[in-house]
């Protein structure tokens, strides 16, 4: 055999056994990294969830910050009104381009 082909021949065991090494640790890189991707989704979905029902944040931020009921409502129209006009320049955006 030439040269060349051993170099070969020996350049192939050496990567097939990487491949064996690294097939090995897969399972371990990916439970670790699916870990992770799970905490994204979740926050992924309380965001599509805020975004979708803006008034249910609303009533959840109310009960965690009890203050006076005046104050309250005040504070409720204020935020729903800012929303309205939010919603409102976006679609406004959206439609100018």
């Amino acid at each position: 055999m030439s040269k060349r082909l051993i170099y070969l021949k020996q350049r192939r065991a050496l990567l097939v056994s990487q491949a064996a090494v690294q097939r090995s640790e897969l399972p371990f890189i990916t439970q670790d990294l699916q870990q992770h991707l799970r905490l994204v989704d979740m926050s992924l979905a309380i965001v599509s969830v805020i975004r979708k029902h803006p008034a249910l944040t609303l009533a959840s931020a109310s009960l965690l910050f009890p203050a006076r009921q005046n104050r309250m409502i005040t504070w409720s129209r204020r935020l729903f009104t800012s929303w309205e006009v939010f919603a409102l320049v976006r679609k406004q955006w959206r439609n100018a381009r």
